[in-house]
């Protein structure tokens, strides 16, 4: 495995650039996602003992202050746009939950979509973004991670993108509650030229995934296909030519998706090196997304790793480059 000290020394500092200042992500953010284990199965019993957990784990004393409810938690709107909840998943609703979260001193997130639907087919915020964001901003929502599919053909150029994108900001910003903002587009059209400048944190690139084979003849991938959305190739050919532009500093966060650590299908060392490597480029995503209720005792170890939540906390004011010979 990488040491720390190896990885950091192939990371530099970039040139300043404006980044969207909402008095949030001073430094990337920290928590647990319930995506990666959960997927659509989620519910109001999963998400509370996931929150106790940060707590009791010490998760939270750590750094680890978001619980982000993912997709799949909505039912549908109601007569005057507004989301409603899945009241079999959460029976009481989501302000119940909020309240319970915040109250074991987390701070409490949410997902929807730029588009007509959300990536699992609930209803998104396209066209409704203004009463969306109220509805959040009411809820005691502190962080939005926003996806963008069924788009209606609103994507496909860095323009197009990024208005469909800042009128979310635009809403948000009109709510007065600073909420953090989280773009989700699989690092689409360019957003690393200009995610910086609506969000605190945007995607460089597709979902992180453990599902590909360790060994593969197209790694590095140079075809030129590697450069389309959702082919396979190696984090560190993507993230670098990215990174050497990258416009993130105090307030907002090239993201590297989230953390894959404790889902089985690597070995120890492979977690350890893929926990170090986010906290090295300063991924805005130290996001868990393992079930951290049930962890080996080798997972703990990694996430818990003071020299790498270290590395990822110092308070430099832009991100890591990359370097390559």
């Amino acid at each position: 495995m990488f040491s720390l000290l190896a990885i950091a020394s192939l990371l530099g500092l970039l040139p300043t650039a404006l980044s969207h200042d909402n008095g949030l992500a001073k430094i990337p953010q920290m928590g647990w996602n319930t995506w990666n284990h959960y997927a659509c199965n989620i519910n109001e019993y999963g998400v509370l003992t996931s929150a106790q957990q940060l707590v009791s784990e010490c998760l939270l004393d750590l750094g680890y202050e978001y619980l982000v409810m993912d997709d799949c938690w909505s039912a549908s709107r109601n007569s005057t746009g507004h989301l409603q909840a899945n009241t079999t998943k959460f029976p009481r609703g989501i302000g119940p939950l909020v309240d319970e979260v915040h109250g074991m001193g987390l701070k409490f997130g949410m997902y929807s979509d730029a588009g007509k639907y959300t990536c699992g087919g609930y209803a998104g915020s396209l066209d409704h973004e203004t009463i969306h964001a109220e509805t959040f901003a009411a809820g005691g929502v502190d962080y939005l991670k926003y996806g963008n599919c069924f788009d209606e053909g609103r994507s496909g150029t860095a323009n197009i993108s990024y208005e469909g994108y800042e009128r979310m900001t635009d809403a948000l910003n009109a709510t007065g509650r600073p909420i953090l903002y989280s773009l989700c587009n699989w690092g689409e059209d360019g957003v690393w030229n200009w995610g910086s400048t609506i969000a605190n944190s945007w995607p460089i690139t597709v979902v992180s995934t453990i599902t590909l084979p360790v060994r593969n003849n197209r790694c590095p991938c140079q075809t030129y296909d590697c450069a389309l959305p959702g082919y396979h190739r190696s984090i560190l050919n993507k993230a670098a030519p990215v990174l050497q532009k990258n416009s993130a500093q105090f307030g907002g966060w090239a993201d590297l998706d989230m953390l894959e650590g404790g889902n089985r299908g690597m070995g120890y060392e492979e977690y350890k090196t893929h926990f170090s490597m986010w906290a090295a480029v300063k991924s805005s995503l130290l996001l868990l997304g393992n079930d951290i209720s049930n962890m080996t005792d080798e997972t703990r170890s990694i996430i818990i790793f003071r020299r790498s939540l270290r590395l990822s906390r110092i308070l430099l004011e832009r991100q890591r480059r990359g370097w390559s010979s």
